[in-house]
């Protein structure tokens, strides 16, 4: 029987109003390596978004590589880009750490043909079975775009294309293999029809007119997914095994009560995987307060060492109000606090406090003051994002002469007078 470690959705940068999670990420980064470590998988599989931004520091660009070696040497490991992460990053990855250089990394920048990278192969259990794995990173929907269409990937050629696109993978899979020695594996970056969102992924990124059915998942042992931030199974109706990994961090206060973790899998040729969830505890929790000022302080002890979200009942909003509350609970990373009636919903990402809109967000405020909203606002903001999502993924990454700079802000040093 073969093993498999999922993890997924690491966003490394990824901050929470401002408050640095870089000792959290640490943390929990360092609970993967150990049950890796602990359990020995054949295969370790990163399903996307290994950083939050497509230009990421250097320090998390560190960060990432540790860790990622220090998973290699346990088993090979394959990262796929997500939506959040730069192809050309992953190209530059992957020659410098790639399978070419022996070290058991295998970044995917890009979704390739069968025959030309889309199916690796692993031998494992000692030459006995064999993994093939079909990798499918972030496929954006402006690849489905038409040239007679003036404006972008309907939501029809999207479909079609991704269900042309599975089923070409699937194919790879089949041929050749062996149904006594091979497993057959799907890695994907991609929105499922069906799963339930935690909040904290970007709203443009899983828009339901661009999810794809369960039924067009290739029909696997297992099926490895990144995107949702929620750790769960999906239902495929008996089509095999898909499971989402989930974030190993909870990013928005309306994942307080999710139970993070990555996925031990075993799985054998020819049956469905069982994926077993190993909950990560390394983490800092968010946590949610409503209440008086004599409810919190009678409770302060529950709030130490966590990110707290206060709502305080009976109170004025008031400069003095965050100054109360961070006295009674000094223990606790303060996110917010306001009067009962104004916090804001749990149901959106959290923003930083001092943070400007996004464009897409200004974009649709500026189509509101034109009068135009509902359905008709939500998928010209839907097209507007992908074409900055295009732009994004087009941009080169800085020249070397930034990231030195970048590098000296990030460590600077005083110089002793002599």
């Amino acid at each position: 029987m073969s093993k498999l470690l999922h993890t997924s959705d690491w966003h490394l940068g990824r901050t929470l109003y401002q408050h640095s999670r870089e000792e959290d990420f640490d943390a929990v980064l360092a609970e993967i390596v150990a049950i890796a470590q602990e359990t020995v998988p054949d295969l370790i599989i990163h399903s996307g978004d290994l950083f939050d931004s497509s230009r990421p520091s250097s320090r998390d660009l560190i960060r990432a590589m540790r860790t990622l070696d220090q998973l290699a040497a346990v088993a090979p490991t394959v990262v796929l880009a997500g939506n959040h992460d730069s192809p050309t990053y992953f190209e530059f990855l992957n020659y410098v750490s790639g399978p070419s250089r022996g070290r058991g990394l295998f970044f995917v920048d890009q979704l390739r043909p069968a025959e030309d990278g889309g199916i690796l192969t692993f031998p494992v259990c000692g030459g006995e079975q064999r993994i093939r794995l079909a990798v499918m990173p972030f496929v954006h929907p402006n690849r489905f775009w038409r040239r007679s269409s003036a404006f972008g990937p309907a939501h029809a050629d999207s479909a079609e294309g991704m269900r042309a696109v599975q089923a070409e993978l699937m194919a790879g899979l089949q041929e050749g293999a062996d149904p006594d020695r091979d497993v057959l594996v799907f890695a994907a970056h991609v929105f499922v029809a069906g799963a339930t969102l935690s909040h904290s992924e970007r709203a443009v990124d899983v828009d339901e007119a661009y999810a794809i059915p369960t039924a067009d998942l290739p029909q696997v042992s297992y099926a490895a997914l990144g995107h949702i931030h929620g750790p769960q199974t999906l239902n495929t109706n008996g089509l095999g095994i898909a499971r989402y990994a989930g974030s190993p961090l909870q990013f928005d206060f309306g994942e307080v009560d999710d139970v993070k973790s990555v996925s031990i899998v075993q799985v054998d040729p020819g049956r469905p995987a069982k994926p077993v969830p190993r909950p990560l505890t390394s983490g800092r929790p968010l946590h949610r307060f409503k209440g008086t000022l004599d409810e919190l302080r009678a409770r302060a002890a529950e709030f130490d060492a966590v990110f707290l979200k206060a709502e305080i009942n009976g109170e004025e909003p008031d400069a003095r109000l965050t100054l109360k509350v961070a006295e009674i609970v000094p223990n606790a990373i303060l996110c917010r606090a306001l009067p009962a009636g104004d916090a804001v919903g749990d149901s959106v990402v959290d923003p930083g406090p001092a943070e400007t809109p996004t464009l897409p967000e200004a974009f649709r405020a500026y189509l509101a003051d034109q009068g135009l909203t509902g359905g008709a606002a939500q998928s010209t903001v839907t097209a507007f994002a992908q074409l900055l999502g295009e732009l994004d993924d087009e941009t080169p990454p800085p020249p070397p002469s930034e990231l030195l700079l970048r590098a000296a802000l990030e460590d600077r040093w005083t110089r002793e007078a002599s």
